[in-house]
């Protein structure tokens, strides 16, 4: 099972989205058609992974964050995930 956290800057609480069968599938949930951040703040989704046994390991992040550029403020979008897991 695959969960999703998700901070946001200047707040100190965590969202847990999921459960979900496949990174594909939460990122088609969370992530997918979005182009900035929760309110336009850096936001960061990172992605568990959840084994049978329990074990929870982060396999990934999809990080929106803001950068202030010579001609205005730009969104911009990192994304990691370890070997096996990226969609």
């Amino acid at each position: 099972m695959i969960f999703v956290s998700v901070n946001q800057r200047g707040y100190t609480d965590t969202e847990l989205w999921g459960p979900f069968p496949t990174v594909e599938v939460a990122k088609q949930n969370i992530t997918d058609n979005l182009e900035q951040g929760l309110d336009g703040d850096d936001t960061r989704y990172t992605f568990h992974k959840v084994s049978e046994s329990g074990t929870t390991e982060s396999i990934g992040y999809i990080y929106f964050y803001e950068e202030y550029e010579n001609d205005g403020l730009e969104t911009k979008k990192e994304e990691y995930f370890v070997i096996g897991y990226e969609v």
